[in-house]
Order: C-alpha cells, then sequence, then structure tokens
C-alpha cells in the first residue's frame, strides 16, 4: 500500500493517473490534513510522503535539521486576484493589495487569513470578510456569485473561468511554495515514482503570464 497525503486538485489526480499507468497493482491511501498534521505522518512511517505547502518563509523541513524529513521543492504557486468577470479591476495587468481596500473578501484557505491581514495592513486598510471558508473551489464559485472577491494560488485557480476574471498579485503580497516531504533515511521505491509522477505533472502545467 502506498500511503501519501494530499493537496491541490490539479497535481495529485493528474500525478496518480501517471503512477497508476507504471504500477498497476499498488494500492493508493490519500490522507488530506494540513501540513501540521501530515509531516509527523510521515516521520512516523504511516505515510509515505506528503505533498505540502508552507507561505512566506522558511520551508517546514530545513536542511539538515534534526526532523528526520527532507524538503524536495515542488514549484512556486503565485497568488491571483479572482474578481466577477465584470468588475471594474478586472482588466488589469496586475492589481495591488491597496487598490482592494474597499472589497469583501472570500477566503478559500483559514492558514492565509492571518497572513491577508498582515499584508492589508501594511497597505494601509482592514480586510472585510464576506466569507471564511476551506475550499478554493468553493471560494471561486462564490465570487462568481458576486460575494466578494478573493484572493487564490495559481494551481487551486478553478479550470472553469466562466464568469470570473484572475488578475495577478502585485508584490509586497503574500507567496505560496509547494513541497513534497520524505523520510531522510527510509527509501522507498513507489514513494519515488510516486515523486517523479509529481514533478512531470508540474512540468506539464500551463505557464499563466503574470
Amino acid at each position: 500500500m502506498l500511503t501519501c497525503w494530499g493537496r491541490g486538485q490539479r497535481l495529485l489526480p493528474a500525478a496518480l493517473l501517471r503512477f497508476t499507468a507504471e504500477h498497476p497493482g499498488v494500492e493508493q491511501t490519500v490522507l488530506e490534513n494540513e501540513p501540521e498534521d501530515s509531516l509527523p505522518l510521515v516521520r512516523e512511517g504511516a505515510a509515505d510522503l506528503a505533498l505540502a505547502y508552507h507561505f512566506d518563509g522558511p520551508p517546514p523541513v530545513r536542511p539538515g535539521d534534526r526532523s528526520g524529513l527532507t524538503w524536495t521543492v515542488l514549484l512556486d504557486d503565485p497568488m491571483w486576484i479572482v474578481l466577477p468577470a465584470a468588475h471594474p479591476l478586472a482588466g488589469r495587468e496586475s492589481v495591488a493589495l491597496a487598490d482592494l481596500a474597499a472589497e469583501r473578501w472570500v477566503h478559500g484557505c483559514l492558514s492565509i487569513v492571518e497572513l491577508l491581514d498582515h499584508y492589508s495592513a501594511m497597505a494601509g486598510f482592514e480586510i472585510r470578510t464576506a466569507c471564511r471558508g476551506t475550499d478554493y473551489v468553493f471560494a471561486q464559485s462564490l465570487v462568481r456569485a458576486g460575494v466578494g472577491i478573493s484572493m487564490i494560488p495559481q494551481v487551486a485557480l478553478t479550470a472553469d473561468l466562466g464568469g470570473l476574471a484572475t488578475v495577478p498579485l502585485r508584490p509586497p503580497c503574500p507567496s505560496r511554495f509547494i513541497g513534497i516531504v520524505t523520510a531522510t533515511r527510509r527509501s522507498r521505491p513507489l514513494a519515488t515514482a510516486l515523486m517523479t509522477a509529481l514533478q512531470e505533472t508540474v512540468a506539464g502545467l500551463p505557464v499563466l503570464a503574470r
């Protein structure tokens, strides 16, 4: 059995298709947790790897630390602003957080709320929250319905952009980074094969202009 923790609707399913094509007899189990809960599973041997993320600052696993884990960089995942298609800022090449001071926000991830509060304070305004959720796809559906705007990592942008506009967010702004966590002293060929499938999936992602 290959057990992994997964996040990213555009990453993990495609990678698992690649993996299954090469290893059809392997039974897979996917557990969804926040990074702080998933890394101990890898350390304890309850999961073979974790597909994890972190925002600004160093990764949750640093080279040479004593965690017993290794962080392999997968991709940088920049933040985009998602707006209703008819929004006055929808045609901009990019926006700054200060341009959005009057907006109401739909959050698709609880982890980013405090980070966004920090950056909005730097820009001189306070976030007005319309919805505090845990699903980026649901958040974008609420934006489409006119509930507010949202800040979404690039890899989590919905495939159906009907009724929506996506605009790059200019620095200073939060950033997200995705990586793979494995046990440093435990070699598992199937975990390595899944890592390769994830890397190949990332290499095939379309590049969005910023």
